[in-house]
């Protein structure tokens, strides 16, 4: 199946990907992993781990690297091709379990190469644990290399959806209410010596606001008060909804056990209508009282 904007799965820009695929056809590149050019080496350790893991999915998540090739003049040529490939699983393909990439010692013909795996599970203790070698294993031998890929680069479950996504659910409620905590902010930060004088006038007289700062105040509060009180700390029970090709998974963040649906009529009606509303909204996208979008497949429900 071609590849189309619509299908394609990774992180950098399908224009990008597209243009780097076509220079690679026009050169004559002959390794390819569906539509993506790759390193002859890339391809051939992810054949090999494919043969062990036979569902797995390739993402292009990474820029290109020069490939040098020898001409039949004996001269060298560089294309483009892909050293990294992130993997992800056919239920997950907003998120990857890691990536595969080889490093070439050199850019001769006979370079040996090192064969890398990935994974956020992978703790390296040869480097720091804030480097990304912390998360990466790797080794000359790439029978030992499809082992550490078949270890640790597995089918994401629910819990690591889960794990992946609550960042979005607190930047969506904290974009729920900042628009509240400011306007109150503005409104109700009221000079020090603007507070005195209210304050002896409300002494001195039954109440009647003397200064329009402290009107606006009251008037804002009078018509806006209650739902910005309620905004300014919103925080919603929330229910993390994970749509896979032939099911439905949800949870609520202080259940224990995951509800699988394999048809939508099995699905709670609050969730339901709530998800109508977030499958034609943007990824990114939150609404009070409705949720957060946070890809394609993930939607956080709020109730």
């Amino acid at each position: 199946m071609q590849t189309t904007k619509e299908n394609f799965i990774g992180h950098i820009e399908f224009d990008r990907f597209q243009r780097n695929v076509e220079k690679a056809r026009e050169f004559g590149h002959k390794y390819w992993i569906g539509d993506i050019p790759v390193h002859p080496e890339l391809l051939k350790f992810y054949k090999a781990f494919k043969a062990k893991r036979y569902n797995i999915v390739p993402c292009v998540d990474r820029n290109t690297n020069a490939y040098w090739v020898r001409q039949e003049d004996g001269e060298q040529k560089a294309v483009h091709v892909y050293f990294t490939l992130g993997i992800t699983f056919p239920d997950t393909t907003d998120f990857r379990s890691g990536d595969i990439h080889i490093e070439a010692d050199s850019n001769l013909d006979n370079a040996g190469f090192t064969y890398c795996v990935k994974a956020d599970e992978i703790e390296n203790e040869k480097f720091a644990s804030h480097s990304d070698g912390y998360h990466i294993r790797q080794s000359k031998d790439m029978a030992k290399a499809v082992k550490l890929a078949t270890k640790y680069l597995t089918p994401l479950d629910y819990d690591d959806i889960h794990g992946k996504c609550l960042g979005n659910l607190h930047t969506g409620i904290h974009r729920l209410r900042e628009p509240a905590q400011e306007k109150l902010h503005q409104k109700m930060g009221i000079e020090r010596s603007v507070i005195a004088q209210e304050v002896a006038h409300m002494i001195a007289s039954g109440y009647q606001p003397s200064t329009e700062a402290f009107k606006n105040a009251l008037d804002m509060w009078m018509q806006e008060g209650a739902e910005l009180k309620r905004m300014q700390d919103y925080k919603p029970r929330a229910c993390l909804v994970w749509v896979k090709p032939n099911s439905l998974s949800y949870k609520f963040t202080e259940d224990r056990v995951v509800t699988e649906c394999t048809s939508m009529d099995d699905v709670p009606e609050l969730i339901r209508n709530k998800l109508a509303v977030l499958q034609i909204a943007k990824n990114g996208d939150a609404i009070a009282d409705v949720g957060v979008r946070v890809s394609d497949i993930t939607y956080w429900v709020f109730a």
